[in-house]
């Protein structure tokens, strides 16, 4: 069963009276185990799907079932709690607590899910040692590089073991090292069993180089390795799946 389904997505937001379609149409699934990454250029719309899929936000038109509850029918409260016990979130900017140490934002999410401090210690450990950043578990945020930022964020992230991972263009306020660093750690724990939805409007973050595959006049799609491309570069418009790139789900025109 799929983690997580989109049926005809839309979003308008209005601004002074002006409709501004974000998506229009859009139909997609993830699969457990799935590495997805899904591409476009800055304000296409990338984020807002994003927030559609965690029930951070509503659609106008559509919806979104997540691990099994279609979200459209739960209140913000329900909606809360499902996100709380299933997804875990990077995000561009890190979002760590300045005034926390690196235990302390790790552990936060996981002391707030009520389980045991011992459990908690237990697998922030594991994961701080697995991130390479074990030595710097006592320091705070404004002593970290982005690159380690971005690691203490990832291992936020995975202390309540979540369901599915999403991480909001995890690599745009790194250089290139760093973002291949965090690529990298991203795809280690995807070969352990983590579901991955990922945005980006970069394809270099790939490191070893996308394989450009041609799509009906939107110029490139982008066929990462290891990962699987949902989106062609251009805006979210009505999904189909091109029947001779069966791993690739472009966007077409209307």
């Amino acid at each position: 069963m799929p983690i997580l389904e989109a049926h005809d997505l839309h979003k308008i937001y209005r601004t002074d009276g002006v409709a501004v379609p974000a998506l229009r149409g859009v139909d997609s699934t993830l699969e457990p185990g799935e590495f997805v990454a899904v591409m476009g250029p800055s304000g296409c719309g990338k984020s807002t799907l994003l927030h559609l899929l965690a029930g951070l936000d509503t659609p106008t038109q559509g919806g979104v079932v997540l691990d099994g509850q279609r979200l459209n029918d739960l209140n913000e409260s329900r909606r809360a709690l499902l996100r709380r016990a299933t997804v875990g979130f990077v995000f561009q900017a890190y979002n760590l607590i300045p005034n926390l140490t690196v235990v302390d934002n790790v552990d936060l999410p996981g002391l707030l899910a009520g389980q045991p401090a011992a459990e908690v210690a237990e697998r922030r450990n594991e994961l701080l040692e697995a991130l390479g950043i074990a030595e710097k578990a006592d320091e705070f945020p404004h002593q970290l590089s982005g690159g380690q930022q971005q690691r203490v964020a990832i291992a936020r992230a995975l202390i309540n073991a979540p369901t599915v991972l999403l991480a909001d263009e995890p690599t745009g306020n790194l250089d290139s090292r760093s973002g291949n660093e965090v690529l990298a750690l991203l795809r280690g724990f995807n070969e352990e069993g983590q579901t991955i939805l990922l945005v980006t409007h970069d394809s270099k973050m790939v490191g070893l180089g996308p394989i450009p595959v041609p799509v009906d006049g939107l110029g490139l799609a982008l066929l990462l390795p290891g990962l699987m491309l949902m989106a062609a570069l251009g805006a979210y418009l009505p999904a189909r799946r091109a029947a001779h790139l069966p791993v690739v789900e472009v966007l077409q025109e209307e």
